[in-house]
C-alpha cells in the first residue's frame, strides 16, 4: 500500500530523564500492525477472573428465577490480581521491546524462543523484564517508554489511560 505521509520506518528520538538530571537518548518506532495479533498467537490472552456464588447479606446464595445459584467474578482475588498485573506486565515489556527495535544502541541478551509454547514466552518476557530492571529502569520509566510507545503508535488516550493504571500507579501527565 503507497499511502502519502507514511514513512514504513517512522522512528524518533525521545530522552527518558534520569534523577542525575542526564537523559537517556532512545529511538523508539511505532508497534506493527499485528503486534496484538502476534501476542495472542502466543497465548497471551487477559486473565479471566474466578467465578463464585453470589449471596445475599445472609450469606445465603442468591438465586435466579429457574433457582440456579448466581455467579459473580470475583475481581479481588489475590491470585487473579496478581496475574492480571503480570499480563499487563508482559504486554507491557513485549511492546517496548518492539519499539525499541529502532534503536542500534538497544541490545537484549535474551533471545525469543523458536516456539509458540506460551511457557516458554512468558519466560522470554520475565527474563526480558529482568534484564530491564538489572539496567537500572524503574516501574515509572516503564510507564513513560509505554507511554511514548502508544503515542507513537497512534493508540487512543483512554485506551493509554486504561493501560497505564493497571500497570503502574505512575499515570502519564495529560496532554496540553
Amino acid at each position: 500500500m503507497l499511502l502519502p505521509g507514511l514513512s514504513p520506518n517512522s522512528s524518533r528520538v525521545i530522552q527518558l530523564p534520569r534523577p542525575t538530571g542526564e537523559p537517556i537518548t532512545l529511538t523508539m518506532q511505532p508497534l506493527s500492525l499485528g503486534f496484538h495479533r502476534r501476542l495472542r498467537s502466543r497465548g497471551f490472552v487477559a486473565p479471566q477472573a474466578p467465578r463464585k456464588v453470589a449471596r445475599d447479606s445472609a450469606g445465603k446464595p442468591l438465586r435466579d428465577e429457574s433457582g440456579l445459584a448466581i455467579m459473580t467474578s470475583d475481581l479481588g482475588d489475590t491470585d487473579y490480581l496478581n496475574e492480571v498485573d503480570l499480563y499487563h506486565q508482559r504486554v507491557a515489556v513485549f511492546a517496548i521491546v518492539e519499539s525499541l527495535q529502532s534503536d542500534p544502541h538497544i541490545r537484549f541478551t535474551t533471545s525469543a524462543p523458536c516456539t509458540k509454547e506460551l511457557s516458554a514466552w512468558i519466560r522470554y518476557a520475565d527474563a526480558l523484564f529482568d534484564e530491564m530492571e538489572a539496567a537500572g529502569l524503574t516501574a515509572g520509566d516503564l510507564a513513560l517508554l509505554s507511554n511514548w510507545t502508544c503515542r507513537l503508535s497512534n493508540l487512543i488516550e483512554s485506551d493509554l489511560q486504561k493501560a497505564t493504571t493497571n500497570f503502574s500507579s505512575v499515570a502519564p501527565a495529560a496532554p496540553t
